[in-house]
């Protein structure tokens, strides 16, 4: 029985070495065959203008097994949204899958800002999506990672920056909805102590959904200029040099020096 079984073995063994499984026969040509025939599908499609226009295509073996990747990059024109990105990807049997990357939804450089780490699992696809775009006052940063395997590729992890906590603020996502260009919005708080109030003013820019032209006013009328562009300017409790830190958007902490009478960042 136990000499039955290792000829079946050796004979498998062999059968494997002369005649080998299906998927090892699929050689990196046959590969290259199937992404030729992608590439022109993609082209075909794009002259049907049935999507958004394709920036950018790069072929890259992204997780090293020896089948590359086809990277997408759609760009919906002007710089109001960020790119579109998307994934054609080989399997064993060299079958095409396609996969679109939905929730990276805010970053800015397409391709070229995303990331990747191997792990035992996979290769994770990373970035940051920083919410961006005309009248979009909305302040969200958050980290997205996909894991491909080389046969499937799907969302791991959404998560999102958690804000520092500021004892009093002004935010764009507070001004209505289509508030005019340059609308005056104020925060009024003693920064430094001596029982006068100082107040921080900020012009509205409705092209980002931000703010500019934003500084300090002290009670002599001297002005602090803060070139800064924030969604979000807050006063913390802890202090620095005698005056209150200021966190700007998620997580900036600004200092007030004294030699230079600004505000830097900490």
């Amino acid at each position: 029985m136990i000499k039955n079984i290792i000829n079946i073995s050796l004979s498998a063994i062999i059968f494997g070495f002369i005649y080998p499984a299906k998927s090892d026969l699929l050689s990196k040509e046959e590969c290259k065959e199937s992404i030729e025939n992608e590439l022109k599908n993609l082209t075909l499609k794009e002259t049907k203008k049935r999507k958004i226009p394709i920036w950018r295509k790069d072929v890259l073996d992204i997780n090293n097994d020896q089948k590359k990747e086809i990277l997408i990059t759609r760009n919906h024109g002007g710089n109001s949204n960020a790119p579109d990105l998307e994934m054609i990807f080989f399997n064993s049997k060299c079958i095409a899958k396609k996969y679109a990357f939905n929730e990276f939804t805010g970053v800015w450089n397409g391709w070229e800002g995303i990331n990747f780490k191997t792990t035992k699992k996979g290769l994770i696809i990373y970035s940051t999506n920083h919410h961006e775009g005309i009248f979009n006052t909305e302040l969200k940063v958050n980290k997205v990672e996909y894991l491909f395997s080389g046969e499937n590729l799907y969302l791991l992890s959404k998560r999102d920056q958690k804000e520092i906590k500021a004892i009093s603020e002004i935010r764009t996502s507070n001004l209505k909805f289509n508030s005019p260009h340059y609308t005056k919005t104020s925060l009024i708080y003693d920064l430094n102590n001596d029982k006068e109030e100082e107040t921080i003013s900020c012009n509205y820019w409705d092209r980002w959904g931000r703010f500019n032209k934003c500084s300090i006013k002290l009670e002599d009328d001297y002005k602090i200029e803060m070139n800064l562009n924030p969604k979000r300017i807050g006063v913390l409790k802890n202090k620095k040099n005698g005056w209150h830190l200021l966190v700007i958007d998620i997580n900036e902490k600004y200092f007030y020096n004294p030699k230079t009478n600004k505000y830097e960042k900490l």
